[in-house]
């Protein structure tokens, strides 16, 4: 079992503190979180929204529980809304607290399709048939249907967009999704990537990308820490791992050989770290080492 995750980026810690002061956050609850369950014309409210917490998510989602959980699962607001002429019939929204907005979108990314038919709700949202999915602040909003009618699709999209303005009326990217180049990124294969980057636990909260340039696929990355501190820490375990002596860890390039993903290029900048893997191409490899050091 995946446990909630220690080490929080600031950007956590900064929102978390926000959300405190303006909504009332009582240990780790948000008050009053009914109110994202509004009133819609043809349909009778959940007369109970279940909240569910790391300690009960396995009950309700099970198998997918450690996902969210590698993204500090806060909690788990569960409503159903039935159709008022057909008991049949009947919406689900889920919406998962996942502590900051960068976690939100991290879990978020692990479930959006290769090519989502995108909805203009929340920071980004997708549709399929039965399903409306986005995240905004601090929550990733699951909405599902068995019945595929347009009255239900409507329904649908205006809890989504109640939800999305009580939550931020202004949504936006988190920061660090424009960290990297736009020049060859590969559409909707950004991803956060919260715990074990590249399958190391030394390495964490990494924003990566695919890239096709010039007839190769790679991948970017970018890791913000809270201090130089903790990036030397990463790559002196880096290195430790790779079996590489290197006489000093200072700021600047590095080549690591990682016996499982290859050569991993490295830029040490202040408190964050830019980098590549599955890049074979030389030339290439300069490219990106010269663009992050001077960034």
């Amino acid at each position: 079992m995946i446990k909630n995750i220690i080490k929080k980026s600031t950007v956590c810690i900064l929102f978390s503190l926000f959300l405190t002061i303006t909504t009332g956050m009582n240990n780790g609850a948000l008050a009053n979180h009914e109110h994202l369950f509004p009133v819609i014309d043809g349909w009778e409210k959940p007369e109970e929204v279940d909240v569910y917490t790391p300690e009960t998510l396995w009950d309700i989602i099970n198998g997918a529980a450690d996902v969210f959980m590698a993204y500090d699962f806060q909690e788990l607001y569960w409503g159903e809304y039935l159709n008022s002429s057909d008991d049949g019939i009947y919406i689900v929204m889920e919406i998962y607290r996942q502590g900051c907005p960068v976690n939100a979108y991290g879990v978020y990314s692990q479930e959006r399709p290769g090519t989502p038919e995108l909805i203009d709700v929340g920071v980004q949202g997708y549709t399929a048939p039965g399903v409306l999915h986005y995240f905004v602040a601090d929550v990733y909003v699951k909405i599902r249907s068995h019945d595929r009618s347009e009255a239900t699709a409507e329904a649908m999209e205006k809890l989504a967009r109640h939800v999305s303005s009580e939550m931020d009326p202004n949504p936006r990217f988190p920061a660090i999704v424009n960290k990297l180049p736009e020049e060859g990124k590969v559409e909707f294969s950004d991803q956060f990537i919260n715990t074990n980057f590249l399958g190391h636990p030394f390495l964490s909260e990494a924003f990566v990308t695919t890239y096709e340039v010039e007839g190769n696929r790679f991948n970017l990355f970018v890791i913000e820490n809270e201090n130089r501190e903790h990036n030397k820490q990463m790559l002196n375990d880096y290195y430790e791992f790779s079996g590489q002596e290197p006489s000093t860890v200072t700021e600047g390039i590095h080549r690591i050989d990682d016996r499982w993903n290859g050569e991993v290029g490295i830029v040490w900048k202040g408190n964050t770290l830019y980098g590549y893997y599955n890049l074979d191409d030389g030339e290439l490899q300069d490219k990106y080492l010269e663009y992050f050091s001077g960034i």
